[in-house]
């Protein structure tokens, strides 16, 4: 089926929650009467969601990793597919689908192109000859580029800064989420006893891939500076390449019983009602949704001050902030919060309250809907 599709986006990496949360809450959302939609990413769950929402799904076999050879295939047929399917706008997520898409719609000669910045490159664990050409390359990407968009401030001005990018062309949207969803009627009581969880202990909970730059490795150590009897139960919730490593972690410190790592879940909304705190250790960040999702379950929060956390995180208001890869800081901020529960019920229904006015769903694609009506009508930067 070949139709007249206005816009496309293209993603890597479905396996990673938050961007993929974001491309279908942008699918989800996107006014019909403007634009018809398609994404092209890796045959999977994402694709089947996407079409499940209305839109046209491409598979293409976009992988992590810098590949020239495959990659250089990828490019030529997302290239014929902008082609025949006379794409108006592309939409690039993530640094490499930024690359082979934005490359793609370079050779098709796609009038209007877009990318949005989910996090920052400069904290891979690259050298720094290897940071300079990719920013030297995403600098020159830029050139064919109508708008940057940065999911926080933070991530817009290192942008703007370490790129050598036009700041008029770098526009932050903060990330958005669906509040209702996390609004849950049940009691806590009600839902620990449905997912198996302790009654009456406290329950803090992580919810990340588990990588280096998610910092989970010092929420496990925090555990162990707890007293034993004082202990709360820690739940971490994700998987990915540092899972057994963590595993051996909680034995060596001697919390491999407090410290429960579930894998995956697809009942996030159930988890975090269940919860008496939420904990966000990264060691870098552009705006996590989980820290989003959590607000707008009324938890309170001990995040990191990294990235655009502290744009969502109001120190003392709505969670408390902390220094990034710091057990004792966190430790302290968990425990502050537990041994006063009316001052945690206070900060989680700010933190709701915030959730409500400046993160939601709606905001984010209306928002991204302007940009898009911005380009089309010709405006310049």
């Amino acid at each position: 089926m070949c139709g007249f599709y206005d816009v496309i986006q293209t993603v890597i990496r479905p396996a990673a929650g938050g961007m993929k949360r974001h491309l279908l809450t942008l699918v989800k959302y996107a006014p019909r009467g403007g634009f018809e939609l398609g994404v092209a990413g890796p045959p999977g769950d994402m694709l089947t969601a996407a079409a499940g929402l209305g839109a046209k799904v491409f598979p293409i076999p976009l992988k992590g990793g810098l590949d020239p050879v495959q990659d250089a295939r990828v490019v030529l047929q997302l290239a014929r597919l902008l082609k025949r399917e006379r794409v108006t706008i592309v939409h690039a997520h993530g640094s490499k689908a930024g690359l082979v898409g934005r490359v793609a719609a370079r050779v098709a000669g796609t009038p209007i192109v877009f990318f949005t910045a989910h996090n920052s490159i400069f904290y891979e664990e690259w050298p720094a000859y290897k940071k300079s050409a990719f920013a030297l390359v995403e600098k020159m990407l830029a050139r064919n580029t109508y708008r940057i968009i940065a999911v926080s401030e933070a991530l817009r001005r290192e942008l703007v800064a370490r790129e050598g990018l036009n700041p008029g062309q770098v526009v932050t949207v903060f990330n958005g989420i669906e509040t209702d969803k996390f609004e849950i009627a049940e009691s806590r009581t009600v839902l620990r006893q449905r997912l198996g969880l302790p009654r009456k202990a406290q329950v803090v909970g992580t919810v990340a891939r588990l990588a280096p730059q998610k910092g989970v490795r010092y929420v496990v150590e925090a555990a162990g500076l707890f007293r034993p009897e004082e202990r709360p139960l820690f739940l971490v919730v994700g998987d990915g390449p540092l899972r057994e490593e963590l595993q051996t972690q909680a034995r060596k410190v001697g919390v491999a019983d407090n410290v429960v790592f579930t894998g995956m879940r697809e009942d996030i909304p159930l988890l975090l009602a269940a919860l008496d705190l939420l904990v966000v250790p990264s060691v870098t960040e552009g705006l996590p949704l989980i820290l989003l999702e959590g607000m707008a379950a009324a938890l309170p929060v001990v995040a990191t001050a990294v990235g655009g956390i502290p744009e969502a995180v109001v120190d003392g208001e709505t969670g408390i902030l902390v220094p990034p890869q710091n057990a004792e800081a966190l430790a302290s901020g968990i425990s502050r919060i537990l041994r006063n529960p009316d001052r945690a019920r206070e900060l989680g229904a700010a933190g709701r309250k915030r959730a409500h006015e400046l993160f939601t769903a709606q905001r984010m694609v209306g928002r991204v809907a302007e940009l898009y009506g911005e380009a089309i009508a010709g405006k310049s930067l």
